[in-house]
């Protein structure tokens, strides 16, 4: 994970520790910056509810690819709303690699990410 936004935001820490667990592809880490009743939806899947189900998902994926890397290129805070932006960048598991962009808008609560929706095409996998 590479965060090569000019400006930050107060939120940038958290957005660096949730997109390092998520190129880690490490699905526990990734749902420890998560509250118990978060929404997250990926791409155009259904909406997935609670930490359990979360974790679940991100480690279903992780086993379709090799390995992920995201550049972050700019990220922005309004109230307890945090949006980010870049490329990321996949690797299949024949080894061919797959690059995207994709946007992500977090809403927190009391620190924790309870509504993560990612806008990515992941067709391409």
């Amino acid at each position: 994970m590479q965060i090569t936004a000019e400006h930050s935001s107060p939120h940038t820490p958290l957005v660096a520790g949730l997109y390092a667990a998520v190129d880690a592809m490490n699905a526990s880490d990734v749902v420890s910056y998560l509250t118990e009743d978060v929404t997250f939806r990926l791409g155009n899947f259904d909406p997935i509810n609670g930490r359990g189900p979360v974790e679940h998902a991100n480690e279903s994926f992780f086993q379709t690819i090799a390995a992920m890397r995201h550049t972050i290129t700019a990220i922005w805070s309004s109230g307890s709303t945090v949006f980010c932006d870049g490329t990321v960048h996949y690797t299949r598991k024949d080894s061919s690699e797959h690059e995207v962009p994709f946007a992500t808008r977090l809403g927190l609560q009391e620190g924790k990410v309870a509504d993560y929706v990612v806008y990515v095409d992941i067709s391409g996998l």
